[in-house]
């Protein structure tokens, strides 16, 4: 009984130790299959991409024949980026301060939104080269340009900036006795301003450009500011596959030439909403 015993112990034992040989057999060849890479991402096909829709000309929302479709110069360059990866994509709206969370948690692959490599960014996100950089003007009522003629005229008012933006830091390190009221898209900000919610708000020049369309109340100011980040960049996962980095890289590089001509078109071609 117990040589029998030991003969059935020694056949499962054959079978487990079988089994384990099989399954590493099925790992090895499902990872030879599997491409890494620009490849891996070709085969995939397909990503998802994070914005901000409501920061024209960068990123807005275009309605014409009933279909609404988010455009602007950021969607310019994606297109080209996604042809150049060779993938298609999809566009998830949010609001800004939103994104870097949601390419963490892997709800989006990219963030394509005029947004700045600050050194607080660069520790949740690698980031491609810069393809944009700016300036920055402060936007008042129209009845109030002579009241607020330079930045210490407005060193103790309530003024409004896009919430995580390079502007809200560009405030606190300006006028760190301002009021800041931070907001989740730049057509609130003109609200706010010509309601008289606000003083003032700091937006860059091509949004300026833009919200003045689109509110004949309000205009920008004398007051400007340099941005002091490196500029508009591209988003990515921390330790994203450096063949991907270099394509997206190599896109930037090309379109560069074009991108403040995408940005003209999108001012000339845009009609905000009140």
């Amino acid at each position: 009984m117990k040589k029998n015993f030991l003969k059935a112990i020694s056949a499962i034992l054959l079978v487990s130790m079988m089994s384990i040989v099989l399954a590493g057999c099925g790992s090895s060849t499902k990872s030879s299959t599997s491409a890494s890479g620009l490849e891996g991402l070709k085969e995939k096909g397909k990503i998802v991409v994070g914005t901000m829709a409501a920061t024209p000309p960068y990123e807005y929302h275009s309605i014409k024949g009933g279909e609404d479709k988010i455009v602007g110069s950021d969607i310019k360059l994606l297109d080209e980026v996604a042809k150049d990866l060779g993938v298609e994509y999809e566009i998830k709206d949010m609001d800004f301060d939103g994104l870097l969370v949601a390419l963490q948690s892997g709800k989006i692959d990219m963030i394509v939104s005029a947004m700045s490599p600050t050194e607080e960014r660069e520790k949740n996100a690698d980031f491609t080269d810069v393809y944009y950089k700016g300036r920055n003007v402060m936007l008042v009522r129209k009845e109030d340009l002579t009241k607020y003629k330079t930045a210490d005229s407005l060193a103790d008012k309530k003024i409004a900036a896009i919430k995580t933006s390079v502007q809200q830091s560009i405030l606190e390190s300006e006028l760190p006795k301002a009021e800041l009221k931070l907001l989740g898209k730049s057509t609130e900000l003109s609200l706010d301003l010509a309601n008289k919610k606000v003083e003032a708000v700091l937006v860059d020049i091509p949004t300026a450009t833009l919200l003045e369309k689109g509110n004949p109340s309000i205009a920008a100011s004398e007051i400007y500011y340099e941005d002091p980040s490196a500029g508009a960049a591209i988003a990515m996962p921390n330790g994203t596959d450096k063949e991907i980095m270099d394509a997206i890289n190599s896109t930037i590089e090309r379109i560069k030439p074009d991108y403040e001509k995408w940005l003209k078109d999108a001012m000339d071609g845009v009609e905000l909403e009140d």
